[in-house]
């Protein structure tokens, strides 16, 4: 058997944002939230993270049967959260420098207008029963589509614009070609009503353009809205998420965005994930976290297994800290995944490393940065930076993968672990190879390769307390 090092032929995603790693893009992110009981916990661990993303647009609507349309409850909670980042980010600076300050924070951070019920409470029209700890009372009559997105007032004598929609509206106008990562926690009518005056303003040529930019992580799929971007009776039909007795009511031409993320349940373990006591007593920001858990945070732990090297997040169905996803199918854009059928251990296998690297960062809020733990620096092959690396060599050849440059920042011993993700690889025969706790891998490109791809996933762990990882996704072919 000839033995030949790697040919790297091009590779895919984002470099690892670290201290170490060559300036590039960051992610551009959007969130939209209803800030009910677990969102404000996911956006304090979000903001931990804030220095690898550009945050463009944090967009707060109402949602019931949480709180109605004249309430200030999420308004007020998400200011709260801003205001003690404030207190920390002093000290948070001396970590890392491109942590955004918290006026740029507030300048965009905005209200939308809505108060649509949960999805699968849409034809319920009423709720009474508790909510995290919260005794909650709601009512609403029926909900259609073209009563709350469009011209005129809702059916709350409100318009259907707000200042959400028509900031929304300024970040789809910039002259940016990066994707934008549009993080549904909830709120989507935001979101959808913007998209409505966009395409009044520009027309379809450039509303088709932005599209093609828009990348949507929806935790379930929130509000009737939805339906503007997906059919919810072709939802419905798939009966794999909890949905209620909705149905679809839009009418028109739906809006094919780049690509749709459907989580229809995965999440769920997220509000399990971490408990209450292991997360206060780290500074103001955790103070306000409480036992609601994040059942939000999914859709940007997807983002930052790819900024640590597990994924590339335009490719769904590599697996990532937010799940892995496969097309919905026949009916639907090619664009769209969705969880069903699909093991929940594809999201909960990457639960303790996503946990540890949580608990790291809160101690970001106590400690000076030679005193907290910081993120192995892994290289394969002298290439260093997150992009899942796509290797071609002739069916029966060995390659040779050599991580051996790799190194902790803080000095720290490393653990490597190379192992194959045969549930997002496409080839389905056997592969073996020795020594997989080694930093030097040999493994064989199978003879029967043909067109089919195997994923190997490089995880390299410091000793460090926590314990912190980085990855390197290798995915190999034949010629």
């Amino acid at each position: 058997m000839k033995k030949i090092f790697i040919l790297v032929l091009f590779s895919l995603g984002f470099p690892l944002f670290c201290p170490q790693a060559i300036a590039q893009d960051k992610y551009r992110v959007v969130i939209l939230s209803d800030m009910t009981h677990d969102d404000g916990n996911s956006l304090i661990r979000y903001l931990y993270y804030s220095p690898y993303f550009d945050t463009e647009a944090i967009i707060v609507t109402q949602q019931l049967p949480d709180f109605n349309f004249n309430q200030d409850g999420p308004w007020e909670k998400v200011n709260r959260i801003l205001e003690a980042y404030k207190e920390e980010f002093p000290q948070l600076l001396k970590h890392d420098p491109d942590f955004p300050t918290y006026n740029s924070l507030k300048s965009i951070t905005k209200r939308g207008r809505g108060a649509l019920p949960i999805i699968w409470l849409t034809n319920e029209k009423k709720f009474a029963s508790e909510i995290a700890g919260r005794y909650v009372e709601a009512s609403w009559g029926d909900i259609r589509f073209h009563d709350w997105i469009g011209e005129g007032l809702n059916p709350n004598g409100e318009s259907k614009d707000s200042e959400g929609s028509e900031f929304l509206m300024h970040i789809f106008e910039k002259e940016d070609d990066r994707p934008i990562f549009v993080q549904m926690w909830g709120g989507p009518i935001t979101f959808v009503q913007a998209l409505y005056r966009f395409t009044q303003k520009h027309g379809q040529e450039k509303y088709k353009q932005l599209l093609g930019k828009l990348h949507v992580y929806g935790i379930l799929l929130q509000d009737i809205t939805f339906d503007y971007l997906i059919d919810l009776n072709d939802v419905q039909a798939l009966k794999c998420a909890n949905l209620g007795t909705v149905v679809s009511t839009f009418e028109g031409e739906r809006a094919e965005v780049g690509w749709l993320l459907h989580d229809a349940g995965h999440f769920w373990k997220y509000l399990r994930v971490m408990e209450q006591r292991e997360v206060n007593g780290h500074g103001p920001m955790s103070e306000i976290y409480d036992h609601g858990g994040e059942g939000d945070s999914p859709a940007f732990l997807y983002l930052l297994s790819g900024v640590l090297g597990l994924n590339d997040p335009l490719e769904p169905t590599q697996g990532s800290w937010g799940s892995r996803f496969q097309p919905m199918g026949k009916g639907f854009p090619n664009g769209y995944f969705h969880t069903c059928g699909l093991d929940q251990m594809e999201l909960e296998r990457w639960i303790p490393d996503a946990k540890n690297s949580f608990l790291n960062r809160l101690q970001y809020s106590l400690k000076e940065p030679n005193e907290v733990n910081h993120e192995p620096v892994v290289i394969v092959n002298g290439i260093r930076d997150n992009k899942p690396l796509v290797i071609s060599g002739f069916p029966g050849n060995v390659l040779v993968l050599d991580a051996a440059e790799s190194f902790d920042p803080d000095g720290d011993e490393l653990e490597f672990h190379w192992f194959l993700y045969p549930e997002a690889s496409s080839y389905r025969g056997k592969i073996q190879f020795s020594e997989p706790n080694s930093n030097t891998l040999q493994i064989e490109i199978p003879k029967d390769i043909s067109d089919q791809e195997v994923h190997l996933i490089l995880e390299v762990k410091d000793n460090g307390a926590p314990r912190l990882v980085g990855y390197k996704r290798l995915i190999l072919k034949g010629i």
